[in-house]
């Protein structure tokens, strides 16, 4: 375990009972229940999903901390000993796709492998400090969380924008996205990474400005020469919500490879 963090208990809901076992990060947002509409789709006898918390969030939502990768990879290999598992695979959406890089990194052995999901990498997403101001506002801020939504996926209606703010403003405390965003845009541990040979799926959607296919081959198909990458079609940053039959087919075909 990385032995650079205090791990914390953080919360979970499992899903599935088999053999595989999957842990599963969401974005800055949103809690697990981003997945929900994924888990009709899902192979139960196949895989048992953990849907992590991180602190702040969901069930995890009273739990302080730091609010970085290092943290958050100590308290996910501390859930994963806890629910006693050796070897497992991750998915990690948005700014947990650097800590799926992360969990690779301080555990190589016990990764299978790793999906990253519309993700932000190793190297943090530098951004000028209008743009940091803007994301810092959608804490409080409803109208600015709503744009953020829209753009992120392409115009979607007004309708999905306060679905998901009505999600943010219920399950994540506000006191801990400063300290994510910080996490997110400045931290970089490219050489922690750099030829890692986990097995990566890197997922991207081609209407989510930034995180696309070039991005992609700069960063994860840089660094880590067993990943791949596959472009959803008519779909923005949150794939698992914008189109979830097709998400949980991609996904459970990729964890299929790397059973065992």
């Amino acid at each position: 375990m990385n032995q650079n963090a205090t791990p914390a208990t953080i919360g979970h809901t499992q899903h599935g009972n088999g053999s595989e076992h999957v842990l599963v990060l969401h974005d800055w947002n949103g809690d697990h229940t981003n997945y929900d509409p994924v888990l009709a789709y899902l192979d139960d006898a196949t895989f048992t999903y953990v849907l992590a918390d991180l602190r702040g969030y969901g069930k995890s939502r009273d739990i302080v901390g730091e609010y970085t990768v290092r943290e958050i990879s100590a308290d996910c290999l501390a859930l994963a000993d806890r629910l006693g598992w050796q070897r497992f695979h991750v998915i990690g959406h948005s700014m947990t796709g650097m800590a799926a890089q992360k969990l690779a990194a301080d555990a190589p052995a016990r990764i299978k492998s790793a999906i990253a999901v519309c993700p932000m990498s190793a190297a943090g997403s530098p951004a000028p400090e209008e743009a940091l101001k803007f994301f810092a506002s959608t804490t409080t801020n409803d109208d600015a969380f709503r744009r953020l939504i829209k753009f992120v996926t392409g115009g979607l209606s007004d309708q999905w924008a306060d679905a998901k703010l009505r999600q943010n403003r219920t399950t994540v405390n506000p006191a801990c996205r400063s300290g994510y965003l910080t996490m997110f845009s400045k931290t970089n541990f490219v050489e922690e990474v750099r030829g890692l040979a986990t097995p990566f799926l890197v997922l991207v959607g081609d209407k989510d400005p930034g995180l696309d296919e070039a991005a992609m081959k700069q960063t994860f198909l840089a660094w880590h020469p067993n990943a791949e990458l596959l472009t959803f079609a008519n779909c923005g940053h949150y794939p698992m919500q914008e189109c979830p039959p097709y998400f949980a087919t991609v996904t459970e075909s990729y964890l299929r490879k790397h059973a065992g």
